[in-house]
């Protein structure tokens, strides 16, 4: 615990405050964007009966969430974040053990094959009227989402 401390104080001095309100505002869009996509899958009623799901933005919201989140840990770790959507590239732009903190967090048996499935989300998703429905793993989001929203912990 000790040496998260102190690693958390070299990061503070090294980092400018320009820099550190960057970190700090990406992390807070991403816990908004959380919060957003959260919002999308509450069922609301319909005067039919039937309920109202906003699964494509929701999907949107919860790729957007992770990548901002990815970012700002990168930017807090290694003082730069890719210019990407793709979830696995900005993952693999975060530093080993936090990657591993994240793999671990999301409890998934099929972590890289999922990453695979929902890489491209966040831009596919956002026009798929001009595709037609493709594959994708909403639970596999929700859970590597939480797990991003968990590793920005350390961003204090």
């Amino acid at each position: 615990m000790r040496h998260i401390a102190a690693r958390r104080r070299l990061l503070s001095a090294m980092t400018t405050t320009s820099d550190r309100t960057k970190i700090v505002q990406a992390r807070n869009q991403s816990r908004a964007f959380m919060l957003a996509a959260q919002r999308c899958n509450e069922p609301r009623p319909l005067p039919s009966g039937r309920f109202q799901l906003l699964i494509v933005p929701s999907l949107v919201c919860y790729a957007f969430s992770i990548e901002v989140g990815l970012k700002a840990l990168a930017l807090h770790e290694r003082g730069a974040a890719m210019r990407s959507h793709d979830l696995k590239e900005l993952l693999g732009g975060v530093p080993p053990t936090l990657r591993a903190q994240i793999v671990a967090d999301t409890a998934d048996p099929t972590f890289d094959s999922d990453l695979e499935l929902v890489r491209g989300v966040f831009e596919t998703w956002r026009y798929i009227y001009e595709q037609g429905l493709i594959d994708t793993d909403l639970g596999f989001l929700q859970r590597l989402a939480a797990a991003v929203q968990k590793a920005l912990e350390i961003i204090a």
